[in-house]
């Protein structure tokens, strides 16, 4: 009989499904989107709360709390941030732009030699040059400040450039290893069979077709560049020499127990995270495109 009921249905009825399996497919829907809104709001919140108290006085930070979101406009704040840390945006703009010129160049052509070139033993080589991107930071310290003390280098500004040139390496030679191997072997023959060295090869077939993930590279130094704290308050004595996050360091704790002056406090770390958000804005396109097109091959 039941062989009999299910067969004397309907198209319709066989095909009709409970509405309670709809609903609960629909709730993953909601989830992802409750999910979503939570890491937005955790993400954006600490900027416009930093963002609201940077034009707020003192005083007023003091009568309403900082959780009272822009319910004062006083720009006076950025003037006097950026007097204490606009040398120090400066130092880190000049230490950026010679790390991004040696690191990005260096690991283009250790990336070259690795996709490009035969040599015995490049496959094992390779392993053990992406393998230092297992090895933390912190642990290097302490053998890195001793070379740099060797080399004479303490308190000036190639301690901190030939290490974050340095530091990039296994990773930009893993992106950009996967980049170059996608240009076809054909192109680059043909180009040594014209005459041109593995040098001009590089600089006038290579660079040309990859200029997405080398942007992509000199974004990831200056982002590492820019957000580092710690190497610079270890290997730089001179205030005028420190970088833009030891400097907002610096100036906050100029301003010491003085009330008055809380709003600059929250105005130069604005002044320090603006250009970042600017960078990797109008960079972004070129930023996502290396990254995923020089991964298809890792």
């Amino acid at each position: 009989m039941t062989v009999e009921a299910s067969a004397g249905r309907s198209p319709a009825a066989r095909g009709r499904r409970p509405a309670g399996a709809a609903a609960w497919r629909r709730r993953p829907a909601w989830i992802a989107a409750a999910a979503g809104a939570v890491i937005v709001v955790l993400t954006y919140f600490p900027l416009i709360f930093v963002l609201s108290n940077s034009l707020k006085s003192g005083q007023n930070i003091l009568s309403n709390g900082v959780f009272a979101l822009f319910n004062q406009f006083d720009t006076s704040n950025y003037s006097l941030a950026w007097n204490g840390v606009s040398h120090q945006l400066l130092n880190t703009i000049i230490v950026a732009a010679a790390s991004i010129v040696i690191g990005v160049t260096a690991a283009a052509l250790g990336a070259y030699s690795f996709s490009q070139l035969r040599f015995r033993g490049k496959n094992v080589l390779f392993l053990a040059y992406v393998a230092l991107l297992l090895i933390p930071w912190t642990l290097t310290l302490i053998p890195l400040f001793l070379t740099i003390q060797k080399l004479h280098f303490f308190n000036t500004w190639w301690a901190l450039i030939l290490p974050y040139a340095a530091s990039s390496q296994p990773l930009l030679v893993l992106i950009f290893r996967g980049f170059f191997e996608q240009i076809p072997r054909e192109l680059l023959e043909s180009a040594r069979v014209d005459g041109c060295s593995e040098r001009l090869v590089l600089a006038r077939i290579v660079v040309p077709l990859t200029r997405p993930v080398l942007l992509t590279g000199a974004i990831l130094v200056m982002i590492n560049v820019w957000g580092d704290y710690l190497w610079p308050a270890i290997v730089i004595q001179d205030p005028a020499k420190i970088t833009i996050s030891a400097g907002v360091y610096q100036f906050v704790g100029g301003l010491g127990q003085n009330t008055s002056t809380g709003g600059a406090a929250f105005a130069a770390f604005v002044i320090a995270t603006v250009p970042m958000f600017a960078l990797v804005g109008l960079t972004m396109r070129y930023f996502v495109s290396g990254l995923t097109e020089g991964a298809t091959k890792l």
